[in-house]
């Protein structure tokens, strides 16, 4: 039997509560065996370096950021996150069981 997936957008700066859903949300779904794919895009991409989306880096969330938003936002590069285009997003959405945008 397949692994579920699921995929996560978060548009939002880490500010916003959709963070903190985001984040247990990510956490509980790794716990229960699901591969978890996390794209930035937008304002999302600022979320980037906060301890919580390392740890969940650390915990085997596969995280991508919208390298286009990034640039243009200045986020720095990290090694715990892919920085690609929206092919990648497309990508996610279309390999997954479940896709939440936030």
């Amino acid at each position: 039997m397949d692994k579920k997936k699921l995929g996560v957008l978060l548009s939002t700066p880490p500010e916003n509560k959709n963070l903190e859903t985001v984040i247990s949300l990510a956490s509980q779904a790794v716990g229960a065996g699901i591969t978890v794919y996390l794209y930035f895009i937008d304002d999302g991409v600022l979320n980037i370096g906060q301890p919580a989306i390392d740890a969940l880096a650390d915990s085997g969330v596969h995280l991508f950021a919208c390298a286009y938003g990034a640039g243009r936002r200045g986020v720095p590069q990290n090694n715990k996150v892919v920085f690609a285009g929206l092919v990648v997003l497309a990508n996610i959405i279309k390999g997954c069981d479940r896709f939440l945008a936030f």
